[in-house]
């Protein structure tokens, strides 16, 4: 069973599948919009603290230095915003915009790797990914192949959104009784029908 994280503004969250992880970098503050990938900084770190929901080897090995330029900062925000339609639509059971879908295809063709053979000596032979990409691309190309792998899978018909007042995050719906994206938006939508009962019965 995944277990809770807590994310930057103490909001206790249960890890999600990679390509709603990736999602919900997209996050809301009091009704206001707040881009969770601002510069090439943030992507870098986000890249690193999911190394290990990639399908497969993504990054460099070690400490070595994750660089990610301005472009590829802009192709990841697009990625994520057909992301997110996407996960809608399917949510919603509405038709898609043939853009995203394009768009989503095209990033996954670009983490293109194949095994090699790694043999020099007399030692047992090995295998090694390679890839013609970086690896930046690579990743965000793995990520869409999630995506892809998700929408179109079985699982895709546990993706919900979360309906607390003000959210817009995504989550895998893991457990029938899970209605909420985190503790706290759950709490959150309590409170606000609790209230709308209260104004309810003294409107009355």
């Amino acid at each position: 069973m995944a277990k809770p994280r807590v994310t930057d503004s103490g909001r206790r969250v249960r890890s999600e599948p990679l390509p709603v992880a990736f999602a919900n970098t997209l996050s809301a503050d009091k009704g206001v919009l707040v881009e969770g990938l601002k510069t090439p900084a943030d992507l870098e770190a986000w890249l690193w603290r999911h190394r290990g929901l990639l399908p497969e080897p993504g990054l460099p090995p070690g400490d070595e230095a994750l660089r990610v330029s301005g472009q590829q900062l802009r192709h990841a925000r697009a990625l994520r915003d057909s992301a997110r339609r996407l996960i809608a639509a399917r949510v919603d059971r509405k038709a898609p915009d043939p853009w995203d879908v394009a768009h989503v295809n095209r990033a996954s063709g670009m983490c293109q790797s194949w095994p090699v053979l790694v043999w020099s000596d007399a030692r047992t032979p090995g295998t090694e990914l390679f890839c013609t990409a970086d690896a930046v691309t690579h990743s965000l190309g793995l990520i869409a192949r999630a995506l892809v792998l998700l929408l179109a899978g079985e699982q895709g018909a546990l993706l919900r959104s979360c309906r607390a007042p003000g959210c817009v995050w995504f989550f895998y719906r893991h457990h029938p009784r899970r209605a909420w994206c985190s503790n706290g938006c759950g709490n959150r939508a309590r409170v606000a029908r609790h209230q709308a009962r209260h104004h309810g019965d003294h409107g009355q």
